[in-house]
């Protein structure tokens, strides 16, 4: 089932999804996309019912799709294009459209532009302006209507037949082009579909919502799943701000997440019983820590009566019905996990994946522990290599991440030099993930080998990890820590979460709005003294520590291009922007040394 609601809640089945598929299939061949593996397909939308029926109708004619994300810039779609040779795109929106036709001199294989809300006003004038420029364009269901008249009949795929080609998010550059075909994804799939125990197999009665980006294999995965099982598949509104109501409107009974949407979900309902009275406070605590002592002896039930005090508020945030939860893309923090067992479903599970491997371990039902990302998944096999560099060792169990499978890719795409930078001649991938075996047999990934930098008195800084603690502070939103080999010290920037910071200036009666609150110095120096606090409390030794930081009140977002899809920062993109406050900060601490001498 597609619920859809940008299109008043319409409901399409999946017989119905295939059928189109096959008449929008056959209306790009009638407009000159032949059949095979030579002919690439764009997808340029938000997720909705078309953007699946435009991948599947490549997959009935073994053409390959290559998803680009929303916020994707005109060097990385020049790139995609130009790799590809590519002469469709599938867009959801005149606007994408429009730019691509701005930049059409760049772009200079492409011929042919659909567009799913094509407006019917001015269509005239919008396709002379598009012919004008070499380019035709025709709307999605134009492109159906074609296909009705001319059915073509499929060129079905086979194993090895590249199924998508799918560009990585770029946080440290330009994007690579992972093709994965059909053998690989049905592998993951398989890998996916081992972690769920027969109580949460999903089926005709249960749904989910897809929010995260579709071009990320996570969420691709999500909807091939829901595919093969008849789970109805929902589609949220494309704006991040009204996600919850979506949540509540849908009422999905499986949800998947990364990270930071899942910290912040506990980091709110914690803050909120941490504000209310001591009554509450205590009510909650006591939940918590009998609910805990249930899990822990390998009770299920969730109708007991810290269920119905306490808990099913919480559930309610989520639309009521969350029966399974899983998070990926990032590891979660364990108090996180452990918060979501006890208060919204005992079947949590956390997938260890990236795009060259999209599972390569995943945690199992009767497992309730947590800070690690389980078992490998399938036919995955996991070694850790040496990187003593930073003083990790396969014999003490820790090192690099490498994995071959099924499920793993055979290279990037026409990029053979950053091939064999990760992929070696065994077909083992190096991740660049640090992880560390357990003595469970579980594996806890601890370190990213690809962000880290050293610092000027030559030691080695493992930025994501501080990050990570400081976003447990309650004023923290979202934290950026940098250095370099020529400093020897670290910097941050933070953005405040508003409605903290709103509490705390007003219980400090600190006046202002909250652009004037991130101003203000006294709110600065709080704010500083308690992530010093608790990095100290997380284990930070003294050079892990910033010594400056400044207070930014806009969120990082997707759209300013500082996140990838997946919420991850974009390092290099970061450091550019807040080249200047990061000048300021070391300009201010070396002023303070020399004042103390």
């Amino acid at each position: 089932m597609f619920p859809h609601y940008v299109k008043g809640s319409n409901v399409e089945n999946y017989i119905q999804v295939e059928e189109q598929a096959t008449l929008f299939g056959s209306g790009l061949v009638a407009l000159g996309n032949q059949p095979g593996q030579e002919t690439f397909i764009g997808i340029f939308s938000q997720n909705r019912p078309e953007w699946a029926v435009t991948d599947i109708a490549c997959m009935h004619y073994s053409m390959i799709s290559v998803p680009f994300y929303n916020t994707v810039d005109i060097r990385a779609c020049d790139r995609i294009i130009t790799q590809t040779n590519m002469e469709t795109i599938v867009c959801d929106t005149l606007e994408k459209a429009d730019r691509l036709r701005v930049e059409h001199s760049a772009l200079r294989s492409l011929k042919t532009l659909i567009v799913m809300d094509l407006p019917t006003e001015g269509v005239g004038e919008q396709k002379a302006a598009f012919e004008a420029e070499g380019l035709k364009l025709v709307s999605f269901d134009d492109v159906i209507s074609c296909g009705v008249k001319n059915v073509v009949d499929r060129v079905l795929p086979k194993p090895e037949t590249i199924n998508t080609l799918v560009y990585t998010s770029g946080t440290t550059g330009l994007p690579k082009g992972v093709p994965h075909t059909h053998k690989t994804l049905i592998a993951t799939h398989a890998y996916a579909w081992q972690t769920l125990s027969e109580e949460v197999s999903p089926g005709r009665n249960d749904r989910t919502i897809s929010y995260l980006p579709l071009p990320h294999v996570y969420e691709r995965s999500s909807l091939h799943i829901c595919m093969m099982t008849g789970t109805q598949y929902g589609f949220f509104q494309g704006d991040p701000l009204k996600l919850i109501d979506d949540i509540q409107a849908l009422k999905p009974t499986a949800f998947g997440a990364v990270p930071r949407v899942l910290n912040r979900v506990y980091d709110r309902v914690m803050s909120n019983v941490n504000a209310s009275s001591l009554t509450k406070r205590t009510l909650f605590n006591l939940a918590y820590k009998q609910k805990s002592k249930s899990l822990a002896r390998g009770e299920k039930r969730t109708d007991t009566i810290w269920d119905k005090l306490v808990f099913t508020k919480i559930r309610s945030q989520l639309g009521g019905r969350i029966k399974f939860i899983c998070s990926a893309a990032a590891p979660l923090a364990p108090e996180t996990a452990q918060f979501l067992r006890v208060t919204i479903t005992r079947n949590f599970f956390e997938a260890y994946g990236q795009t060259e491997a999209p599972v390569i371990a995943h945690t199992v039902p009767h497992d309730v522990t947590s800070g690690h990302v389980g078992i490998p998944g399938g036919d995955s096999q996991i070694k850790l290599i040496d990187v003593p560099e930073l003083d990790y060792y396969s014999n003490n169990d820790q090192g690099e991440v490498c994995v071959k499978g099924s499920h793993v890719f055979n290279g990037y795409y026409r990029d053979p030099e950053m091939t064999s930078q990760v992929l070696d001649g065994d077909g083992w991938l190096r991740t660049g993930d640090i992880g560390r075996w357990n003595k469970n047999g579980t594996l806890a990934i601890i370190d990213r080998k690809k962000d880290i930098f050293k610092l000027s008195q030559g030691v080695y800084i493992a930025p994501e990890k501080i990050e990570n603690f400081y976003l447990r502070e309650p004023l923290v939103a979202q934290a950026f820590v940098t250095g370099d080999s020529s400093k020897d010290c670290l910097v941050g920037i933070m953005v405040p979460d508003q409605e903290e910071l709103e509490k705390f200036a007003k219980k400090q009666n600190i006046p202002g709005c909250f652009e004037e609150l991130c101003q203000n110095e006294k709110v600065k120096a709080t704010i500083f003294s308690r992530m010093m606090k608790h990095g100290k409390a997380e284990g930070l030794v003294g050079f892990e520590q910033v010594k400056g930081i400044h207070i930014h009140s806009k969120p990082f977002s997707e759209a300013e291009g500082l996140l990838t899809p997946t919420l991850k920062s974009k390092r290099n993109v970061m450091h550019q922007v807040f080249a200047e406050e990061i000048d300021e900060m070391y300009s201010e601490i070396d002023r303070e040394a020399k004042r103390l001498k």
